[in-house]
């Protein structure tokens, strides 16, 4: 005698279907958090990489740090021209075919300043430019380059790291405290800058006849409000490096993994860091409101002392 097999009933089915539901809402949320963890460890081991490909660039050259950025294509300090700290030029130098063909031809800041740029001066060290990429950020281009498949002598890289520039040309010496001293850090929030970056925070150098190194024995100005007002290359009444700013931080959310940052200091290791603490020794930006619920800095809250630096980044900085 046969028998027939019943088939699930409807209320079954939508049983089953319940629990799988319950079960992806458990699950999913555990994945993606689990993927963004594999991601954190794999930036912390590129950052210390990075750091440590800076090291020893700096131990191959008199144990000084890169510069911040190259010259500028003016006529100024006999021909080498003024210091290009706080605009953006191309990493790698050349990927630029059109931008090649000026420089050839006669000078393009771009190329030229990207000469000096930590990221190219530190390549050959690395071997890797994804190093220079955070995992979890948008990538960004600029209108002001073409990125067109015929344009590209080769792929621009992605970098959404950036030097302490107040550490540019200075002797590994004189840092007072090497594990507390940022070397590289995030210095465009979760953007990853493709084809082009600049150093952030760069050093004021306007005087083109003269060195570009952090100068912590400059003048006191009293407030922040006097600050920063110097950055436009004009030969100002004070000595190159006795100033020191933020770029534009309007880059979004610096929250990269969970409310926190990356980063590598001068002794080479790399840690997780946590935002908004108020602390000017622990975070660039002060712990206002919104920074606090979203991760989005204010240019006009970066912390800034007397001296007009940011005081993290000071490589005379005591802990």
């Amino acid at each position: 005698m046969s028998t027939k097999q019943s088939a699930f009933t409807l209320i079954e089915l939508l049983v089953v279907i319940a629990i799988i539901a319950i079960l992806a809402a458990i699950l999913f949320p555990v994945f993606a958090q689990a993927k963004v963890a594999a991601k954190k460890t794999q930036d912390m081991a590129h950052m210390k990489q990075t750091g440590t490909s800076l090291m020893i660039y700096s131990t191959d050259y008199d144990d000084l740090f890169p510069l911040q950025a190259g010259r500028d294509c003016d006529a100024a300090a006999n021909g080498l021209g003024t210091w290009n700290f706080n605009s953006r030029v191309l990493i790698p130098a050349d990927w630029n075919i059109a931008l090649n063909a000026v420089q050839a031809s006669g000078c393009t800041s771009r190329v030229k300043g990207a000469w000096g740029l930590p990221q190219n001066q530190i390549y050959p060290y690395l071997k890797n430019s994804q190093m220079f990429a955070i995992p979890v950020a948008r990538d960004e281009t600029s209108s002001s380059f073409d990125y067109s498949a015929a344009n590209k002598k080769v792929e621009p890289y992605r970098s959404g790291y950036s030097m302490n520039g107040l550490l540019t040309q200075l002797s590994q010496t004189a840092i007072t405290s090497v594990s507390t001293t940022p070397l590289w850090w995030p210095g465009f929030g979760t953007t990853n800058r493709v084809g082009n970056t600049y150093t952030n925070p760069f050093l004021i150098c306007a005087d083109p006849n003269a060195g570009c190194v952090f100068n912590g024995n400059g003048a006191f100005f009293g407030s922040a409000a006097s600050c920063n007002n110097q950055d436009n290359h004009n030969t100002p009444g004070f000595n190159n490096g006795s100033q020191s700013k933020m770029g534009n931080v309007a880059y979004g959310t610096v929250w990269a993994y969970s409310k926190s940052q990356n980063w590598v200091f001068a002794d080479t290791h790399a840690k997780t860091r946590r935002t908004g603490t108020g602390d000017s020794k622990n975070d660039p930006f002060v712990a206002d409101p919104t920074y606090l619920a979203s991760g989005f800095p204010s240019q006009a809250l970066t912390f800034v002392d007397s001296q007009c630096h940011v005081p993290i980044f000071r490589p005379d900085l005591q802990p």
